[in-house]
């Protein structure tokens, strides 16, 4: 299953530098790859969350016709540009997945709109469930692991 969310915005950033400017004054966890220009983005986006690598799906998008895609979210105006993430069933990449799109919606002015949800987000809302992720991830896993011997012992 995979995950998506959008960040709305009526200009792009110049620079993953810059980005990554509003991720260390936000003070999120993370280290955003370098290795390709901010304008050719399209696929994995190597991440840093803390000291544990990861990566998500993020692409320019077209706005007019994903807001077209919408027509149950109610947006306050034709946004010109949209940056898409998509990310797996992955605790750190969820966590990381929903920080960096909180700091683009602050550099840029934009709105968030999160698939899961179903609605747009703030994004003080986005670092909460990066928090909650990264928090819980860790606890769900050992569950599952513990579920799963006590089944194989049966």
């Amino acid at each position: 299953m995979s995950m998506e969310m959008y960040v709305f915005s009526d200009r792009r950033l110049e620079s993953i530098e810059a980005w990554q400017q509003a991720i260390d004054a936000a003070g999120d966890p993370l280290q955003l790859s370098t290795e390709r220009p901010f304008a050719e983005l399209g696929g994995a986006l190597p991440v840093m969350l803390r000291d544990r690598p990861t990566a998500f799906e993020c692409d320019h998008w077209d706005a007019a016709e994903l807001m077209a895609d919408l027509p149950h979210i109610t947006f306050d105006h034709p946004w010109r540009d949209v940056l898409a993430f998509r990310w797996g069933a992955d605790f750190d990449v969820g966590a990381a997945a929903y920080w960096v799109p909180a700091a683009y919606a602050e550099a840029t002015g934009g709105v968030i709109f999160d698939d899961e949800e179903g609605r747009l987000i703030s994004p003080a809302r986005a670092r909460e469930v990066a928090v909650d992720l990264e928090r819980s991830g860790p606890q769900i896993m050992e569950m599952m692991r513990r579920s799963m011997e006590d089944s194989a012992r049966k």
